[in-house]
């Protein structure tokens, strides 16, 4: 069986990367460079890097929830900035992430060994 969580980490934050560095350089945009802005760009890079990791379905039950709590504190982290930086299309983007890390976490998996 297919875990679709990890992909659907991954594009929200690579799509929440792209929009980040869109706002930074935007004048428009009200938050263009601000140093929130490059919070926001760097934890959406991490996101996406997370996500991989998820992706590639660490073996070692250390690794998995150590990347499994690093992602939540992130996505967490990255909505409250989305919400401050009144960036709505981030913060949805941050709900999609957190919804592949729920099909992520509760998907059934091998057992450790």
């Amino acid at each position: 069986m297919a875990n679709y969580g990890a992909p659907l980490v991954a594009l929200a934050a690579i799509l929440g990367t792209a929009l980040s560095i869109y706002d930074y350089i935007d004048p428009m945009s009200g938050i263009a460079g601000t140093p929130g802005a490059i919070l926001v760009i760097a934890s959406t890079l991490i996101l996406f890097v997370f996500g991989l990791l998820m992706a590639a379905d660490p073996r070692s039950a250390a690794l998995r929830i150590f990347i499994i709590l690093s992602c939540l504190l992130g996505i967490a982290g990255t909505a409250f900035a989305a919400y401050l930086l009144n960036s709505r299309t981030l913060l949805a983007l941050m709900v999609v992430c957190l919804l592949g890390w729920l099909i992520y976490l509760f998907k059934p998996r091998r057992a450790l060994a």
